[in-house]
């Protein structure tokens, strides 16, 4: 009768096999330690997606307005001067479909919400969308536990190193050389001593500034438009089918930006918010792009707003909240 043969085991490995293990354990051991703790450490430093995320977590049953969109949203808006419970849910290069991801991920702790801000800026229907691969699924996972990875989520998913290890390393590096983070953030994840820009690097000397170029997205694609158009009705649908107020909201600009804008762009945005107006009675627009109350010193550049801009831009916005609330009741 022929002999069993014995179940493979690690322990029937060769000698030589053995010590390739050895040599592979102490090789990669070390590595995976330093990456843990430096995993770690990234997630134990305050950044603005932990503080929001606190501040959502806390607060999310009472939330009545969501505010989405870009970095001139993120620096536009301090909700510390909106009377009415509000999370600003927007974010350096953010788009559309990350803003729709957001809410329809949220929308089922919301049980308040009542109204929902987008942004559409200049050119916005004519910037494609976020990537499937855009590295904030990750913070977004992690600290606010909303799922943009259109699939199910990996332990992995949730490694901040891993999305993107410049940004985090340089917020480790900040950390260590300022010793904290906590004075650059309010509870409500708004940066409000955020003033470093190009303007403030030129002095706010008006010369120099309206002589240096500037980025400005004046191409025109009418592919991306179509989409991005039809995207934007597909999220005010949804809005109007969940019984919630919108609010387009296009920030601040500087004069400079504002005379450099490709006139076709701008007529297309502007034909399509008018659209959207007229077919949408749950719909508003506050077009703030040029507001005579911003002064040179409110800005951090172009189509940016400094923490002393936010405060006039914020409180224009809580009147236009507090006019929506009072035709919806």
């Amino acid at each position: 009768m022929q002999d069993q043969q014995k179940p493979s085991s690690i322990f029937n490995f060769s000698k030589a096999q053995l010590n390739f293990l050895k040599v592979c354990a102490f090789f990669f051991l070390p590595i995976i330690i330093i990456y843990a703790a430096a995993e770690y450490a990234a997630a134990s430093i305050p950044n603005v997606y932990s503080v929001t995320g606190n501040y959502l977590n806390e607060n999310k049953k009472d939330f009545e307005v969501a505010i989405f969109g870009s970095s001139q949203i993120k620096n536009a808006v301090n909700i510390e001067f909106i009377e009415k419970p509000t999370i600003n849910l927007s974010s350096t290069g953010q788009h559309h479909n990350t803003d729709f991801g957001l809410l329809t991920e949220l929308r089922h702790t919301f049980p308040n919400l009542k109204t929902v801000v987008f942004e559409v800026s200049f050119g916005h229907f004519e910037i494609p969308h976020n990537s499937i691969y855009f590295w904030k699924h990750t913070p977004f996972l992690k600290y606010y536990n909303a799922n943009l990875f259109h699939r199910n989520s990996y332990f992995s998913d949730k490694w901040l190193l891993k999305s993107h290890p410049g940004v985090f390393s340089e917020n480790m590096y900040n950390y260590i050389k300022n010793d904290s983070l906590n004075s650059t953030f309010n509870k409500y994840g708004f940066e409000y001593n955020f003033f470093e820009g190009k303007f403030k690097n030129l002095n706010f000397d008006e010369e120099l500034i309206v002589k240096k170029p500037f980025v400005i997205s004046n191409r025109e694609d009418l592919k991306i438009f179509e989409y991005n158009v039809d995207y934007f009705y597909k999220m005010l649908d949804y809005c109007k089918k969940q019984k919630l107020n919108v609010l387009i909201i296009s920030p601040p600009t500087y004069h400079n930006y504002i005379e450099s804008r490709n006139p076709n762009i701008l007529k297309r945005r502007d034909s399509i918010i008018k659209a959207v107006l007229k077919k949408y009675p749950n719909v508003y627009y506050f077009n703030n792009e040029v507001d005579s109350d911003m002064v040179l010193q409110d800005f951090r550049n172009e189509n940016h707003i400094s923490p002393k801009g936010a405060k006039k831009f914020t409180l224009k916005l809580n009147d236009t909240l507090n006019k929506i609330n009072n035709n919806f009741n």
